[in-house]
């Protein structure tokens, strides 16, 4: 596992008020499971000697892309639905910084 982030439920209760979800203690249990896993799935690849790879810009030599076109957003109303916290029409985050800012 990686040496660099523990997971556990402390981490994981830490990006819960961060994302403003609620997660059961099943639903946390299912994601200290699964950032773990990929943390794992990074190790192995940090773990190949890739000295002889040339990198690549894109992972595939030719790709084709779906055609970019615009498309309706979500209307104000629509967005401050699910808002846990919202205030004058914007949603309200959780405060980051809280230093003196003279």
């Amino acid at each position: 596992m990686s040496g660099v982030v523990e997971v556990n439920e402390e981490l994981i209760k830490r990006l819960e008020r961060l994302s403003l979800i609620k997660l059961t203690p099943e639903e946390r249990e299912r994601m200290i499971r699964e950032a773990k896993a990929v943390l794992d799935f990074f190790d192995k690849i940090n773990s190949l000697d890739l000295s002889n790879v040339e990198p690549l810009f894109h992972p595939l030599a030719e790709s084709r892309l779906r055609e970019d076109s615009p498309i309706t957003g979500l209307t104000q109303e629509e967005t401050l639905l699910n808002a846990p916290r919202k205030e004058n029409g914007f949603i309200v985050g959780p405060r980051i910084y809280s230093g003196d800012q003279s």
